[in-house]
């Protein structure tokens, strides 16, 4: 039931050197990223391989009910009240017709929130925009296959995909409460476990997700998120980040640093 995938796209001011983009179009990047994660074309029936007069054909179906997008509309709506009241919906309604739903939909849910900037981009577009000039996104929402392409394409934009945290979303009970998953983007990585090598960054990123979006705890998130940034502009370095002229530590003393950082900061 967790339909909302979160993914951020930050660039840290300490790691814009890292991105394949020039800095001017990536420094100050802060990007949301909502992917419709349960429905759509990864989980739509009828699919299957099957021979058709001795032919072989592969098949899937893109399908989305009203209820299904209108539940991923509030959330992207309700994010952009939090943000910067800009939201973005991608779609491909041009050519697919599960996707003209989408737009009517979430237009629908639009004249909910009034005080939101709402704008559609084709899903080709987006792309495009994307790697031109992303900072004229804030919060984007997208369907479950265009999500999954556009959010790892927005977050190789920060130059380190194992920097950046996400969160998975359920629907709000009677409290206000939601089953929630947080977790790094990027793998578990058992060929360097036990090393003390790895990156704990996009981990306690993660936490400090869970703070803010399940806890309401937004002032601890953006602490840790401080820390973080400080550590970085510190020089310190994990060695799947590390650049010329940084310091390369342990998973141990990266954890140490951050610890210590936040004891300054709180």
């Amino acid at each position: 039931g967790l339909f909302a995938n979160l993914r951020p796209a930050l660039v840290f001011d300490a790691l814009v050197g890292a991105s394949t983009l020039k800095e001017d179009v990536v420094k100050g990047l802060d990007i949301m990223i909502l992917r419709e994660l349960t429905g759509g074309i990864y989980f739509g029936q009828p699919r299957g391989i099957e021979e058709r007069v001795g032919v072989r054909h592969g098949f899937n179906t893109l399908v989305y009910s009203e209820p299904e997008v209108e539940r991923i509309a509030r959330v992207a709506f309700d994010m952009a009240m939090k943000r910067n009241k800009r939201l973005c919906s991608v779609d491909k309604a041009n050519v697919l017709e599960s996707t003209v739903l989408w737009r009517e939909v979430v237009e629908r849910v639009a004249k909910d929130f009034p005080e939101i900037e709402l704008s559609h981009m084709y899903v080709d577009n987006a792309a495009m925009q994307l790697v031109r000039n992303p900072k004229q996104f804030d919060v984007m929402v997208t369907t479950n296959m265009f999500g999954d392409i556009l959010s790892d394409c927005a977050a190789m934009l920060t130059g380190s995909l194992g920097m950046l945290p996400s969160a998975s979303l359920g629907a709000a009970d009677a409290n206000g409460a939601r089953k929630a998953l947080y977790e790094p983007v990027h793998g578990s990585a058992p060929d360097i476990a036990g090393q003390d090598i790895a990156n704990p960054l996009a981990t306690i990123l993660s936490f400090a997700m869970m703070l803010r979006y399940s806890f309401d705890m937004g002032d601890d998130a953006t602490l840790i998120e401080d820390a973080v940034q400080n550590v970085l502009k510190g020089g310190l370095r994990t060695a799947d980040i590390m650049q010329p002229g940084m310091a390369k530590v342990s998973t141990t003393v990266m954890g140490e640093s951050l610890i210590s950082e936040l004891d300054k900061l709180v």
